[in-house]
């Protein structure tokens, strides 16, 4: 196989087999001989080898060096290490950025790709009715009655049962580079911190420093997002409405639905709002509006449920309310 033809492949398993910029991407990441290794996983290092005609150590170097560049990802069944692909474009994506040598032109090519393609998967996820990549985790001090939350949207309570804590930049910020928000603030917890720092793109903190993050996080207008599972919680990405594209891409009347809200809604006590309009200026959706007859108007249909119009409320006019059951979040 040719070594345009296995990146392309390679595309084809991510769900991209029509891209004309992923297989761009993998070749500044692998060579073609690295390509056909990832295109037969998975696999241990050992079977590996004996297919590739190579030494078992060779191929645990490759392997690694694989790793190291997040195109790779490794598990252990049985007692033994196997290496697969990443599991989507999300995984790859983020992995990849995170790749402390990765040359500046991938990090172009990925700002290509998110803008240009990365929206077609989106919209196809949608149509054929995936489940949303990712859920956004409420704000807990804005809801009006915290026994209503569950331990899995609750970002402190996620943060102290972690058995593992890392921290490791923004990968939307780090490529889109659109804002000045904080950077080092995505939480990684258990598996996720344990890759983070296994790769060594990761930074070891304990809960205190992870409960700073989120309210460093929170005052800066970052929405809490994580996976949309409630029983897999890898990470707390805290993201801007301006980089990160889930965030972005919720906004499109095609592709809204890749980002779950959380199973709440902001709602107004009118009489104690004095239309200040910080909840205008923080909502990273531009759900909340002020009308002639009302002191703001939001549009749930608009809103994700993260809390932030509350958090900025100086009159306390906000507050976030359940509106949707327990089983809104998948197991």
């Amino acid at each position: 196989m040719s070594g345009i033809d296995v990146y392309k492949q390679l595309s084809k398993k991510l769900m991209m087999e029509n891209s004309e910029l992923l297989p761009k991407i993998w070749n500044f990441i692998c060579d073609p001989e690295e390509a056909e290794i990832l295109n037969a996983l998975p696999g241990t290092a050992e079977e590996l080898a004996k297919r590739f005609k190579k030494s078992t150590d060779e191929m645990n170097d490759s392997c690694k060096s694989l790793f190291h560049r997040g195109a790779v990802f490794d598990y252990v069944r049985d007692g033994k290490t196997y290496y697969r692909i990443p599991r989507n474009i999300v995984q790859f994506h983020d992995a990849s950025i995170l790749w402390p040598e990765a040359p500046a032109e991938l990090n172009d090519l990925w700002v290509e790709f998110m803008n240009e393609e990365f929206p077609k998967l989106l919209e196809l996820v949608q149509a054929v009715k995936l489940p949303s990549f990712m859920r956004v985790l409420p704000i807990n001090k804005t809801i009006e009655s915290k026994n209503q939350v569950l331990v899995h949207e609750d970002a402190v309570k996620l943060v102290e049962n972690a058995k593992t804590l890392a921290v490791t930049s923004c990968v939307c910020r780090k490529s889109i580079k659109k804002c000045d928000a904080p950077i080092e603030v995505c939480v990684q917890l258990n598996k996720g911190a344990e890759y983070q720092l296994k790769r060594g793109t990761g930074r070891k903190i304990d809960v205190k420093e992870a409960i700073e993050i989120l309210k460093i996080s929170e005052d800066a207008g970052l929405v809490h997002m994580t996976d949309n599972r409630a029983g897999k919680v890898n990470a707390i990405c805290n993201c801007c409405h301006c980089c990160c594209q889930m965030l972005i891409y919720a906004k499109g009347e095609k592709t809204k639905g890749v980002t779950a809200p959380s199973r709440f809604q902001p709602f107004l006590e009118e009489e104690n709002c004095n239309s200040c309009g910080n909840c205008i200026d923080i909502c990273p959706m531009d759900a909340i509006s002020i009308k002639e007859d009302n002191p703001i108007a939001i549009n749930l249909d608009d809103c994700i449920g993260c809390g932030l119009c509350a958090t900025t409320c100086i009159t306390d006019a906000i507050y976030l309310k359940q509106t949707r059951p327990e089983d809104f979040i998948p197991l």
